[in-house]
């Protein structure tokens, strides 16, 4: 059975990923071992030729929507750019005369790719935790406050603060529950930005 996206390569084509981003450019390669589409963007524009290519290596799994827009063009007198789809396949342009321009593409990095996704995937994990769920604006901007001082999580619309002190709704100063030490610290620092959203509010009336 044909791999997903081995047909668009050597085509020049408009990708939208899981994230909606949207990149143009030649699909140089894609890895059938690793899923992974090579995408290189040309920095030329019409007023200025230049050979400055943005290579871009993106997974198939991160890609929603790829749609062809037509065979690549070369800047300098529209001869067409020749790919293979094979690992490890390179792309050559020539600029009249017998200049030649070798773009072919160094060995990718799979490991770091990897790597890179998993800290993308873990960021935008950790910013979804951090939005409560059937909450309050207001309640969403004490939590916002809290976490730039103290680690906060939330318990369906309670806020956990440092683990062990429980603020439940209105999330005022006598909400909070937990053992008196770390109980009166989250105190203090809730009343200071809860004085703080008060002032906040008070100047955009």
């Amino acid at each position: 059975m044909e791999d997903k996206y081995t047909w668009v390569v050597g085509l020049k084509v408009k990708i939208k990923t899981t994230s909606n981003e949207q990149f143009e450019g030649e699909v140089f390669n894609y890895d059938q071992n690793t899923t992974c589409l090579t995408l290189l963007s040309d920095e030329s524009t019409a007023a200025v030729f230049t050979h400055k290519r943005t290579v871009r290596i993106l997974l198939e799994s991160s890609i929603s929507e790829v749609t062809c827009i037509g065979l690549p063009q070369s800047k300098s007198g529209g001869n067409s750019l020749n790919s293979s789809s094979g690992s490890g396949s390179s792309i050559n342009s020539s600029k009249g005369g017998n200049d030649s321009y070798d773009l072919s593409l160094p060995p990718i990095n799979i490991n770091s790719i990897l790597k890179r996704q998993e800290d993308s995937m873990r960021k935008a994990h950790l910013n979804a935790s951090r939005i409560g769920v059937g909450v309050t604006a207001e309640a969403q901007e004490v939590f916002n406050s809290l976490i730039k001082t103290l680690p906060c999580t939330w318990s369906g619309d309670n806020i956990i603060v440092l683990n062990e002190v429980k603020i439940s709704s209105p999330y005022n100063v006598e909400n909070c529950t937990g053992p008196e030490i770390t109980r009166e610290r989250v105190k203090k620092v809730l009343e200071a930005e809860r004085k703080k959203m008060l002032r906040e509010k008070q100047k955009g009336n």
